[in-house]
């Protein structure tokens, strides 16, 4: 069975978003470059096992923007380790989930366009790659859809990069989770910047 791994950048409170009432996809109101090339490392080690990159919509939106991931190459100060990250990421299967229906393609640039998945069976689906044959998945952000698939027991492994910087201001990882998750503490580490890079599985 394919892994799901959830990989998600958070302050110390437990913060993961940006302001809702603005764009709750720019989290670096509270973030730092140094934080961004510390997990950069930690993403591209766990990308050796990806395929396939599982998004929110927000989250899908926000990086395939022009500007972002899809012209990688094109950065002005594009460094290896950006250049070899961007690789696996514009590289590896996208699947977006969604609520609204999209009558048009999900462009990535000049890579593979990401596939949307849509309807009240989400989870299901998701199941149903997770027992195809393939690589890992990764989820990058997108928090609705982490607690979404936390619910449903789907998420294999938590990778949390925490800052340590306190909000007032965005969403909390596990807002609104109806049961009590138990996770077990399989690596922990600090980076550059003073944050902790913390894996969890589900404790069962």
């Amino acid at each position: 069975m394919r892994k799901i791994i959830s990989y998600i950048n958070s302050t110390a409170n437990g913060i993961v978003t940006g302001d809702p009432s603005n764009d709750k996809t720019n989290f670096m109101v509270w973030t730092t470059e140094t934080f961004i090339r510390a997990g950069s490392k930690c993403v591209l080690e766990t990308m050796e096992t990806v395929d396939t990159i599982l998004l929110g919509r927000r989250t899908y939106e926000d990086l395939s923007r022009p500007e972002k991931w899809p012209s990688v190459k094109e950065w002005p100060n594009a460094d290896e380790l950006s250049l070899d990250l961007g690789d696996k990421i514009n590289n590896a299967h996208k699947l977006v989930v969604s609520h609204k229906q999209s009558h048009g393609s999900l462009p990535w640039g000049d890579y593979e366009a990401a596939k949307l998945l849509t309807g009240d069976d989400i989870e299901q689906q998701i199941l149903k790659i997770k027992n195809s044959k393939g690589g890992d998945i990764i989820i990058f952000g997108s928090p609705t859809l982490v607690r979404s698939l936390t619910e449903a027991g789907l998420i294999d492994e938590y990778q949390i990069q925490m800052r340590p910087v306190v909000m007032n201001v965005g969403e909390y990882l596990f807002d609104g989770i109806k049961e009590r998750k138990d996770f077990q503490l399989i690596d922990a580490k600090s980076l550059e910047d003073g944050t902790l890079f913390i894996k969890y599985t589900p404790f069962h």
